[in-house]
């Protein structure tokens, strides 16, 4: 479920764009100095939005320098240095990585899968230790949707709720100084960006997860028969683009009750026309750009 949430790179300007990249190559280094080096291998967006979020809405005045990359060393690049922000990003992306190879362990390939967690398994108990509650959570959540899956939840709804309260879970950071209104704030916008995920991926996978015989709630919600994929595709086009745009036109009114103190612009990017981007790409069976930043 990761490469969802990103920037819709023509509406941004320069030194926007630049900021962002500015946190995704910030994060890189963070993954690298806290976890070893093998950890960037596994810089996703989603992590990068998290820190984006977090420190638009905090009071740390972030700072930005150029700094070589190991990819190329021979040209700088502006690097946000590591904050705590940043650092509660490269935690919970470490977290997220563990747990996605368990899935892969279990619904896809168990030698891929064991060998991630094998490789993440020191990172992630040193993640889990920084922090115990929100890590143990995040097992509960994924457990309760792994339960689900099992019994092959037939509603939609019902299969992506873990998912949704998970996002919600991560996005509330405990060094927050937000009144209640905003807290609230933070909390729907996270939750309808898990629950657009989860549905999003569960979309774009359906090919992949019929062939494999892997749970997918949109084929039971929607009583796929055996029929041609594509037709079936047209039979829900309609319920799940409708359902999606209406999630994204919520979390862009909410978003707008936020009072950020940096990179609105940037956030409000992603939230309204990044994400619609990706939503209208995989409606329209067009490949994702997955071009690195």
């Amino acid at each position: 479920m990761f490469g969802y949430i990103r920037p819709y790179k023509p509406e941004l300007k320069i030194k926007e764009y630049d900021v962002f990249r500015a946190y995704y190559c910030g994060l890189c280094k963070d993954l690298g100095r806290q976890y070893g080096q093998i950890s960037r291998l596994f810089l996703n967006y989603e992590a990068t939005f998290l820190a984006l979020f977090l420190s638009g809405l905090s009071g740390i005045k972030p700072t930005i320098l150029p700094e070589s990359c190991i990819a190329n060393p021979f040209k700088k690049k502006p690097v946000m240095q590591s904050n705590d922000c940043l650092s509660y990003a490269s935690d919970i992306s470490i977290i997220l990585t563990y747990h996605k190879f368990r899935d892969i362990k279990r619904d896809e390939n168990p030698v891929i899968g064991s060998t991630g967690m094998l490789v993440m398994g020191r990172a992630y108990k040193k993640a889990c230790k920084r922090h115990p509650e929100k890590a143990l959570t995040i097992q509960k959540l994924l457990s309760e949707l792994e339960g689900l899956e099992r019994q092959k939840c037939p509603r939609v709804d019902e299969a992506a709720e873990p998912f949704a309260n998970l996002m919600k879970e991560i996005f509330l950071y405990k060094d927050m100084s937000l009144d209640e209104d905003s807290l609230k704030h933070v909390e729907f916008i996270a939750y309808n960006l898990g629950r657009f995920i989860y549905i999003i991926d569960a979309y774009d996978d359906l090919e992949k997860d019929l062939k494999r015989g892997n749970y997918n709630p949109l084929l039971l919600n929607f009583n796929y028969n055996g029929q041609d994929l594509e037709a079936f595709k047209k039979i829900i086009e309609n319920w799940v683009s409708f359902n999606l745009t209406y999630t994204l036109s919520r979390i862009s009114e909410t978003c707008n009750n936020l009072n950020f103190n940096r990179h609105k612009a940037i956030i409000k990017n992603i939230l309204e026309l990044g994400l619609y981007n990706q939503l209208e790409t995989i409606m329209k069976r067009e490949k994702r750009d997955e071009e690195s930043i």
